[in-house]
């Protein structure tokens, strides 16, 4: 026997009132997994070579540097270079998005480490003796309705940094997701990746989507670049395949 993924919708009518709630919680899963339910797909191609000093759209959401309520301080990883990370993480609900006022907070530039294509990388403090502030800020992604889907491209120089960034809360790579309500119903560090990484996390149980912001930060040495984006608003469930 083994499991598959289904892509229907948790809490259909079919199963009726009589299904029993359960908690919620994010699991991450197979890249190649999250794409075979045909997500939405944010490539950032579209917005190449633009700077951002407020929140600008993409397919199906918004994005900025951090949510309404939240703020931010610096961060310096082991080789000087500093980066934004969340300091006060409680948002304010209703969700909204928010940024430092006056600043540009991110950039989509071609990237060479996903073939020169366009990547989006959040822009960081400022820095000393001339270091790159690009790829070393925050992310946050609101959606316009709740997803039960989320994944990204990236790529990270985390495993040179592995014994230093075990003792960083955030890791070489910081994903928090939020529900409507405020309350964080997900965190994922990375510690170990190097170069190019695919990640993707699902929603389980819980019956509707949850998932209405993600943030995105990092203390990988020399920030990173998102190459895109998935995301869907399905809550696919595990059903088994006899065959």
């Amino acid at each position: 026997m083994r499991a598959v993924w289904a892509g229907v919708l948790l809490g259909l009518a079919a199963f009726g009132s009589a299904a029993v709630p359960q908690a919620l919680w994010i699991n991450e899963i197979p890249h190649a997994d999250a794409l075979a339910l045909e997500p939405v797909v944010e490539d950032f191609e579209s917005l190449a070579n633009q700077r951002f000093d407020r929140p600008f759209r993409i397919k199906g959401a918004d994005v900025s540097q951090m949510l309404a309520g939240q703020t931010l301080r610096y961060r310096t990883g082991r080789g000087g270079d500093r980066h934004w990370v969340l300091d006060a993480r409680a948002p304010q609900v209703p969700l909204a998005l928010d940024q430092t006022p006056g600043e540009s907070f991110a950039a989509v530039v071609r990237d060479e480490a996903f073939a020169g294509r366009q990547a989006l990388a959040g822009i960081g403090p400022p820095q000393v003796a001339g270091r790159a502030r690009l790829g070393s800020g925050i992310v946050t992604v609101l959606f316009d309705e709740p997803q039960c889907l989320f994944g990204l491209r990236t790529a990270l120089d985390g495993g040179q940094e592995n014994t230093v960034m075990r003792d960083q809360p955030e890791g070489n790579l910081n994903l928090i997701f939020w529900r409507r309500d405020g309350d964080k119903i997900g965190e994922f560090r990375r510690f170990t990746d190097q170069g190019l990484v695919e990640l993707a996390y699902i929603q389980s149980s819980g019956g509707e989507a949850q998932i209405l912001a993600v943030t995105i930060q990092n203390l990988d040495p020399g920030g990173i670049g998102i190459d895109e984006i998935l995301f869907s608003p399905l809550c696919p469930m595990m059903v088994s395949d006899l065959r």
